[in-house]
């Protein structure tokens, strides 16, 4: 199975796109990434909102969780959640009543 380096593709994005903010962006992918949510998160970071890869999105679990957490905590509406997280506020609703029919394990 193969394993996707994203460390190495965003500091190949940076060198294309971003030369002169090398060592800022170095400091940024010294943290692990974990995740899908990491993913977008540092996507979102370095690309800013404008970036056109985020036409097909796919969650994980464990993003759909740290969403909804985060919803959660900061105790957001679900159109204010979609709006940080770049999503539809029909999408945020659907992974809440997924996840209420879930049993807790």
């Amino acid at each position: 199975m193969n394993i996707i380096n994203y460390k190495k593709i965003f500091q190949d994005a940076i060198e294309l796109k971003y030369p002169e903010k090398r060592e800022l962006y170095s400091l940024i992918l010294e943290k692990e990434i974990t995740d899908c949510y990491d993913v977008l998160r540092l996507n979102k970071l370095i690309f800013g909102t404008e970036s056109t890869v985020n036409k097909h999105k796919s969650y994980d679990v464990t993003a759909v969780m740290k969403v909804l957490k985060y919803q959660e905590e900061n105790k957001l509406t679900n159109i204010e959640t979609a709006k940080i997280f770049n999503l539809s506020r029909n999408t945020v609703s659907a992974w809440k009543k997924r996840v209420s029919l879930t049993p807790n394990t």
